[in-house]
Parts: C-alpha cells; structure tokens; sequence
C-alpha cells in the first residue's frame, strides 16, 4: 500500500510524457479544396508543397477535402511557398503564399481539362508526380 502513490504518479507521469509531441520549428498549414462555382468540396485533391526549387511536402485531401502539413521552418526560403493543387476534374491550381505563422487557407479549384479526372487514377497520378515513400508513423 505504501508503494501504490509512486507507482501511480510513474504511471501517470510515463503517460503524460508520451502524448507531448514536438511540433517547434514547424508550421501547421491546413487547406480546405472546394470547386469554384459549385461549392462542391473535392476531395482526393493532391497537393505538392514548393519553397525556392525544392519539394518539400506532398498529400492527398481527404474526404472532408482537406489536407494539413507541418513544414519545417528551416525549409522555407524567404517566407514563401508555392502550393500546386491537382484536383479531380479541375485544371491544375498554383499559388503563391507567404508564410510566416501557422495558416488555415481554403483554396478554389475550377473544373476544366486535366489528366486527373477519376478518383480511381490517383494512384498513377501520384507516381507521375514521383511522390516520396511515406515516413513512418515512429519517431526513434
């Protein structure tokens, strides 16, 4: 009995400890995808993230046609992003964004000509694009 309040703040402090994440350094980004006209919200939407030359995160929307990155600070050159976004049955979307906190943004895609235009070619779409193998979800 005399044990049982240090094994349970061990045990509740282990717990604590493990739920912290480490997201210094990095900016949540979150974009909603919907069609311009129709307000219809589009998921499966791929997005590529761009700082200066280099690609520094890709993704797919999901249902709800959204996306959130965390992009680290030291990968962005003078504040900027550039965000390309193929949606499914829309022309090809770029923008220019200035990043210097976290940001919430819903972008609007028009319907037009594209190469991506089934839900089902995303999977060719994606190694067209030449996407990164995944990280895994472990930190070591």
């Amino acid at each position: 009995m005399k044990y049982l309040i240090p094994i349970l703040f061990l045990i509740f402090g282990i717990s604590t400890f493990g739920q912290n994440s480490k997201v210094e350094n990095k900016y949540k980004v979150a974009f909603e995808f919907i069609e311009k006209e129709t307000k219809v919200v589009l998921p499966g939407s791929i997005i590529e993230i761009f700082s200066g030359t280099k690609r520094i995160d890709v993704g797919v929307s999901d249902f709800s046609g959204t996306q959130f990155f965390y992009l680290k600070q030291n990968e962005i050159t003078n504040d900027k992003i550039v965000i390309k976004v193929f949606g499914v049955k829309c022309e090809p979307h770029e923008q220019t964004l200035i990043l210097k906190n976290n940001l919430t943004k819903t972008m609007y895609l028009k319907y037009g000509e594209t190469d991506y235009v089934n839900h089902r070619d995303v999977g060719e779409f994606i190694k067209k694009l030449n996407f990164p193998e995944p990280e895994p979800f472990y930190v070591e």
